[in-house]
Parts: C-alpha cells; structure tokens; sequence
C-alpha cells in the first residue's frame, strides 16, 4: 500500500470538468467568484468589518478623556480611574492605575478593597487580576497591558461597610 491509496479522500475519476472544477478552470473561476462575492454580501449585510472600534465587545464600560482618565458612579460611589503614563502602554510595560472613590456626600471612601480585571475583548484574552493599595486619598496598582490595543477594565470596589460597586473603563493602550 503505498501513501497515495491509504488517504481518506475518494478518488476523482474522469473528465468531467463540473465535477473538479477548481480555480484552475473557467467554471471553477466563476464558481470561486460567486462563493467570494457571496461571503462579502453577508459580511455588509450583519456589519462585519475589519476594523473594531474602541469601544466594541466593552459594553457598559466608559471611555478615557484625553487625559487618561474617567469618573463613573454606582452604588452610591463615584469612581474616578486614570492611567500614566498617558497613553497607556501596552507590550508588557508597567504603568500605574489611580483610583478614587467617593460617597454620595463626596467624602473619600477609606478601607476599601479595590480590584482591577483587565480584559482584552477583541482577542477574548483576559490580564492578571491586580488590586489596589490605599495612597493618600485613593487608591494605587500597577497595570501591566499584555500587549498594544483596545482593554477593557473593570474596578471592583468593596468598601468595608455597604454594598459593593462594580465599573467599567475602556482604555486604548499603545
């Protein structure tokens, strides 16, 4: 038995052009033609691109300003997330989150647990988990971006009394 008849694939016999048609032939042109514009059409159809905006695959999460930063609330906290260096560095370099925490009456929140989960959407890739230790009035990690790209950022903040508070930034690293 040699290596040619111990494949899987049956064997196409005869001439029939319909039946091999292929990319080498008139009617396997135009039969790769069709199938290529068809895929195309369904691509335009449902939105599909090959390009993602910042934000796609990051719902509920809240863009950085210019300045690397961005305030957001939920149960009753306000959570301010900034990043430096600004832009963001993405390849593995270390850059430092800063996180601010408010309550309704604007009073910095104290002894809090503060978690950043890192995610990268586009590539469903998920970081390190890092928390953050208090510093003056907020709090402090190191963020480390895997690589370049669009990140999505969720903070977790569990004050030591009441509810805990879960946010969303989109961070563009470069």
């Amino acid at each position: 038995m040699t290596w040619r008849t111990a494949t899987t694939q049956p064997a196409v016999r005869g001439t029939n052009a319909a039946r091999r048609a292929g990319p080498r032939t008139p009617e396997g042109a135009v039969r790769l033609a069709a199938v290529t514009s068809a895929a195309l059409a369904a691509a335009l159809v449902t939105g599909c691109s090959t390009t993602t905006p910042a934000s796609a695959g990051t719902a509920g999460g809240t863009d950085l300003d210019a300045s690397c930063r961005a305030t957001k609330s939920d149960n009753g906290l306000e959570i301010t997330f900034a990043v430096s260096p600004c832009p963001a560095k993405g390849g593995g370099a270390a850059g430092t989150a800063t996180i601010t925490v408010k309550d309704a009456a604007g009073k910095a929140v104290e002894g809090a647990k503060v978690e950043i989960n890192p995610e990268m959407p586009n590539m469903k890739m998920k970081g390190g988990n890092q928390s953050a230790r208090a510093k003056g009035d907020g709090y402090e990690a190191k963020l480390v971006l895997g690589m370049p790209g669009d990140w999505h950022l969720t903070v977790v903040v569990t004050p030591a009394s009441g509810k805990a508070s879960t946010t969303a930034f989109n961070v563009k690293a470069e």
